[in-house]
């Protein structure tokens, strides 16, 4: 593994930087969902999702669960509960969108 406090310091303009430590795909009733797991600096682990669910309400999801693991197994599971806690199959109407902020 790098130090990425040390990669952070190459340029005074880089925020951060992140590794990506693994790459899954969950399929959620016929759609699906890219799983990004990265590891900071501080080796916390978190995930980012290729799409979220917005229900029939069109109310955004609450990304307000706490996205940081201590093992990439726990940041695999809480991607999967945070993909699947809004998608209802019988929700006319919902759909999923695609997260803008998935690093391709």
């Amino acid at each position: 593994m790098f130090d990425l406090s040390e990669l952070e310091h190459i340029h005074a303009d880089i925020q951060a930087v992140l590794e990506i430590v693994s790459s899954f795909k969950a399929r959620i009733d016929g759609k699906e969902i890219g799983i990004r797991i990265l590891r900071n600096r501080m080796d916390d682990y978190f995930y980012e999702l290729s799409h979220y669910y917005r229900g029939a309400d069109q109310a955004d999801p609450d990304f307000s669960e706490e996205n940081r693991f201590p093992t990439v197994e726990a940041a695999v599971k809480g991607a999967l509960r945070s993909a699947s806690m809004f998608y209802r199959s019988t929700d006319e109407g919902g759909a999923w969108v695609a997260n803008e902020s998935y690093i391709h």
